[in-house]
C-alpha cells in the first residue's frame, strides 16, 4: 500500500521524504528542528532562572565544585544567550533544508 499525503491525499513516491511533490505540504520535521526547539525552550528556562537570580540556585551548596559554580554564575548570561543562539541556528538550518526541498520539488 502506497503512502498518501495527509493534505491532498496524493500518492507519495519513495523519494518524497520531507515535502509532498503535489501540494508542497511538509511531511516531516527534521531532527535538527526538534533539537533547536528543545534548545530554545532550555534557553527560555535559563532566562527564567536568570531573572530569578543564578546565585539563588544553590550551586554553592556543595553539589558541584565551588570554582565551577562561581564560573557558572559569573557567565550565566552567556549560557542563556548561547542556548538561544544554538536553538535558533538549528531551527534555521532545518527551515533551510525544508525550503530547499520544496524548491527542488517545485522545479521538478
Amino acid at each position: 500500500m502506497a503512502r498518501r499525503c495527509p493534505e491532498c491525499y496524493a500518492e507519495l513516491l519513495d523519494d518524497a521524504i520531507w515535502v509532498c511533490p503535489s501540494c508542497g505540504y511538509t511531511l516531516r520535521m527534521p531532527g535538527s528542528a526538534k533539537a533547536g526547539i528543545v534548545f530554545m525552550l532550555l534557553g527560555l528556562a535559563l532566562l527564567g532562572v536568570f531573572v530569578y537570580g543564578p546565585e539563588n540556585l544553590g550551586l554553592n551548596s556543595g553539589v558541584m565544585p565551588t570554582e565551577l559554580a562561581n564560573l557558572t554564575i559569573a557567565n550565566f548570561p552567556l549560557l542563556v544567550v548561547g542556548a538561544f543562539a544554538l536553538g535558533s541556528f538549528l531551527a534555521a538550518a532545518a527551515a533551510l533544508k525544508i525550503r530547499s526541498e520544496q524548491a527542488r520539488v517545485a522545479a521538478a
